[in-house]
Formats: C-alpha cells, sequence, structure tokens
C-alpha cells in the first residue's frame, strides 16, 4: 500500500516538473518572438497610396507611398487629429508636436490641410474653420465623416 503512494507521489512530481519545463521553455520563446518577431505595421491606408502613420500619441503624419514619392518625408507633419475624404481629396486636421514630452498636445488648437489624391498638391495650413470651409466651397468639397486618427 505504502508503494502506491510513492509512486503516485513521483508521478505528480514528474506530471508538475514537466509542466514548469513547458512554462519556462514557452515563455522564452515569447520573449525572443517580440524581440525578433515581425514589428507592427503602424500604417492606415486612406486613399490613392496615401496612408497616416501613427507611431505614438505624438506622432501621427501623412505620407504618400506613390511611386517617385518619398515615403520618408511627411506630405503632413504631425500630430494628424483626425482626416476626412471627399472625391479626389484628403482634409487633414493637424496639431503642433509639444517642445517637450513633459507637455501634453493641445487638441484645440489645430489648422486643416487639404491634399488633392490626383496630382499630390497640398493646400494650407488653413488656420481658421472659416477659411477651411470657403476654401472646400471654392472647391465644392464637403466632408461628412472625420475618422480619428
Amino acid at each position: 500500500m505504502r508503494r502506491k503512494k510513492t509512486n503516485k507521489t513521483k508521478l505528480f512530481f514528474k506530471i508538475l516538473g514537466y509542466t514548469v519545463l513547458a512554462i519556462i521553455i514557452f515563455s522564452i520563446a515569447l520573449t525572443i518572438y517580440s524581440v525578433f518577431g515581425p514589428k507592427e505595421d503602424f500604417t492606415t491606408p486612406i486613399k490613392n497610396n496615401y496612408a497616416i502613420i501613427k507611431e505614438s500619441s505624438r506622432s501621427a503624419y501623412i505620407i504618400n507611398n506613390n511611386k517617385g514619392a518619398d515615403p520618408t518625408k511627411p506630405v503632413v507633419d504631425s500630430i494628424i487629429i483626425s482626416y476626412a475624404v471627399s472625391g479626389k481629396y484628403i482634409a487633414a486636421k493637424q496639431t503642433a508636436v509639444p517642445e517637450t514630452a513633459d507637455i501634453k498636445p493641445d487638441y484645440t488648437n489645430y489648422c486643416y490641410w487639404l491634399i488633392n489624391t490626383d496630382d499630390a498638391q497640398v493646400l494650407g495650413p488653413f488656420n481658421t474653420d472659416d477659411e477651411f470651409n470657403s476654401k472646400c466651397l471654392e472647391l465644392q468639397l464637403e466632408f461628412n465623416e472625420w475618422i480619428g486618427a
């Protein structure tokens, strides 16, 4: 009778040992994958090869991925707050990046930009809602849905 308890105890510790070993190997594999695995893509396509790249709360900008365009040079710099699409145009609402990391961005102070996706012409900045709205009337543009960046 005593022998059965010993065998059960040995079996319990053997299973426990293998379980701990499996957890350790799995943790090491996850660590290696997080360091050397594929990097996260922070690109959100908008329209006609234009995209927003959001790397952090202080870095959200629009790039042009068309052939011949420099994808490392932003079309509209950070920080893009939101954007909208109408016809061949992209409208972007932008605020300035604070000078130091301890200052939060002021999302109440912004300007507008218009990007013609057909000819890559960039219009702006429009510093007031009235300036932006009058340019939209002139170009017969209507932006209904603004998407946060």
